[in-house]
C-alpha cells in the first residue's frame, strides 16, 4: 500500500497567486530542476528517470515520449503533473482511457492514491522536498514584478552570448505567426503572390492606426483594377481616394472635385462599391502621417511599380527597394494634408523610415510567407537577410531593451526583441523563455553549491 504523507500547507503553493500552478512544475520535472539524489516512488520503489518527456499544451496527460525505471524495469509512455495527487481523481483521470499509458504521475504534493481506468495502482514521485524553494521564490517574484519586464533587475545575471541564438528563434516565431495571417489572405486570393503582397503593403501604408481601413481599402480595390491605369495618375488616385470613401463631400478645389468626376466614372465602369469613410482616423497623429498623405504616396508607389509590385518581391538587397519606395506624393499634396484644408507648402516624401516601415511589415512577412508556402527556403532567407540590413526601428519598447543593456543593432534583433516583449514577457511566459530558463536554472545550481 502507499503510504500517504499529510504535509502542513506551504503558503507560498497556496499563494492566489501562485504563478503557473502546475505549468511551473512540468517545466521543472522536464528540465530536472530537482534533487535526484535517492530517487523513489511514494510508496518506495526505486526510481531512474531516463527521459522526463517533453511538455506538450493539448489535451491529454502533459508530457509525451517519457522513459522511467521502476525497480529496474524500464517502462515507457507519458507522464501527467499535478500540485497534489488527488487532482489526479478531481480532474476525471480515473476515468479516461486517454491516461492508461501514463507511466508515472509526478506531483508536488502526494496526498491521495489514485489509479488508472483499468483499475492500475499509478507510480508517483513526489517532489516537495527535492524541489528548490528559490526557483519557485524566483518565479513567484517574476509573476509578480509589475516591471517593464519581469526579469529586468536579474537581466546583468544571464549570459548574453546565450542571448543570440534565443532571439534568431523568437524572430522565426514572429515571421511565422504574421505567414499565418499572410498564407490565409494568399489563399483567399486564389494564390496571387502580387495581390496578397498589394494587401498586406497597403495596411502597412496604414501605420498602426489605419492599417483596418487601408486593408478595407485593398478589398475594395482589387489589384487588378489598379493596373489597368498604373501609368495614369489622376486615375490611379481617384480609384484609391474613391474606393477609400474620402470623395463623398462637396469639395472646393478643382483636383478633389477631378477626383470625384473620374472616381463616378471608373466606379461604375468596374463595378466598384467604395469601403466605409468612418473607418479612417486623422486625429492624434502628425499630420504628414494622415490617411489622405499615405493614400497618395501608396499611388506613387503602385505607379512606379507598374501596378505588378513585382520587383519589390525580386529585389535582394535593401537599396533596390529603397528607390522603388522613393517617392512623393503627387503635386497638389505639397500644399495640403487634407482635401481643401492649404498648408505650408512641403514635399510629401516617403522617407528613408518610412520606407524602412514598408519593407519591415509588409515586403519581408510577404517573402517569408511565400517561402513556407513554396517550400522556397531561398525567400525566407532573403526576408531574414532583408531584415539584417535595416536599422532597427524607433519605438518606446526597443528604447527600454537598450536602457536594460539590449540594442537593437538591425532590424532583425529589433523584431526579435518586440516579439520577446509583446509575446513572451507581457504574457508572463517565462518558463518557455531562455531567459527565464536560464534564470531558474542559476538558481537551483546557486542551492545546489551550498
Amino acid at each position: 500500500m502507499q503510504v500517504v504523507r499529510r504535509i502542513p500547507d506551504r503558503p507560498l503553493l497556496l499563494e492566489p497567486g501562485f504563478p503557473y500552478g502546475e505549468d511551473l512544475l512540468q517545466y521543472i520535472w522536464a528540465s530536472r530542476l530537482f534533487d535526484h539524489h535517492a530517487l523513489r516512488t511514494t510508496d518506495g520503489r526505486e526510481l531512474e528517470v531516463v527521459k522526463p518527456g517533453r511538455i506538450q499544451r493539448n489535451s491529454g496527460p502533459d508530457l509525451l515520449d517519457a522513459q522511467v525505471r521502476v525497480d529496474g524495469q524500464l517502462w515507457a509512455g507519458t507522464v501527467e503533473v499535478h500540485l497534489r495527487s488527488s487532482e489526479w481523481n478531481a480532474h476525471g483521470h480515473q476515468f479516461d482511457p486517454a491516461y492508461e499509458n501514463v507511466v508515472l504521475h509526478v506531483v508536488y504534493e502526494h496526498d491521495a492514491e489514485v489509479r488508472t481506468a483499468q483499475g492500475r495502482l499509478l507510480p508517483t514521485v513526489e517532489l516537495l522536498p527535492r524541489v528548490s524553494s528559490e526557483s519557485i521564490a524566483l518565479h513567484h517574484g517574476l509573476m509578480r514584478d509589475q516591471g517593464f519586464v519581469a526579469c529586468a533587475s536579474k537581466l546583468d545575471r544571464v549570459d548574453k552570448a546565450r542571448l543570440s541564438p534565443w532571439l534568431e528563434r523568437v524572430l522565426v516565431e514572429r515571421l511565422e505567426r504574421k505567414t499565418i495571417e499572410v498564407e490565409k489572405l494568399y489563399r483567399q486570393l486564389d494564390n496571387d503572390a502580387a495581390g496578397t503582397l498589394y494587401h498586406v503593403l497597403a495596411r502597412a501604408f496604414g501605420l498602426k492606426v489605419n492599417a483596418e481601413p487601408f486593408g478595407m481599402l485593398a478589398h475594395a480595390l482589387p489589384l487588378r483594377t489598379v493596373q489597368k491605369y498604373h501609368d495614369d495618375a489622376l486615375r490611379t488616385e481617384a480609384l484609391l481616394f474613391g474606393q477609400a470613401g474620402l470623395l463623398q463631400v462637396d469639395f472646393v478645389d478643382e483636383y478633389p472635385r477631378e477626383l470625384q468626376r473620374e472616381h463616378a466614372l471608373l466606379s461604375k465602369l468596374h463595378q466598384l462599391r467604395p469601403a466605409p469613410v468612418a473607418a479612417w482616423k486623422f486625429g492624434r497623429m502628425r499630420p504628414v502621417n494622415f490617411p489622405t498623405i499615405r493614400i497618395a504616396q501608396l499611388a506613387q508607389v503602385l505607379m512606379r511599380s507598374q501596378g505588378t509590385l513585382a520587383d519589390l518581391l525580386h529585389a535582394d538587397r535593401v537599396g533596390e527597394i529603397h528607390r522603388l519606395l522613393d517617392v512623393t506624393a503627387s503635386d497638389y499634396w505639397n500644399t495640403h494634408y487634407q482635401f481643401d484644408v492649404p498648408s505650408a507648402p512641403k514635399p510629401k516624401h516617403l522617407g528613408r523610415a518610412g520606407a524602412d516601415h514598408i519593407i519591415i511589415n509588409a515586403i519581408v512577412p510577404v517573402l517569408f510567407a511565400l517561402g513556407r508556402i513554396r517550400g522556397d527556403q531561398a525567400l525566407a532567407d532573403r526576408a531574414m537577410d532583408l531584415l539584417e540590413q535595416l536599422p532597427p526601428e524607433s519605438n518606446a519598447i526597443l528604447s527600454a531593451w537598450e536602457r536594460l543593456g539590449l540594442k537593437a543593432d538591425t532590424a532583425a534583433r529589433g523584431q526579435a526583441l518586440l516579439e520577446l516583449k509583446n509575446t513572451y514577457c507581457s504574457a508572463r511566459r517565462c518558463l518557455s523563455c531562455a531567459i527565464g530558463n536560464q534564470l531558474l536554472r542559476a538558481s537551483v545550481q546557486g542551492t545546489n553549491d551550498r
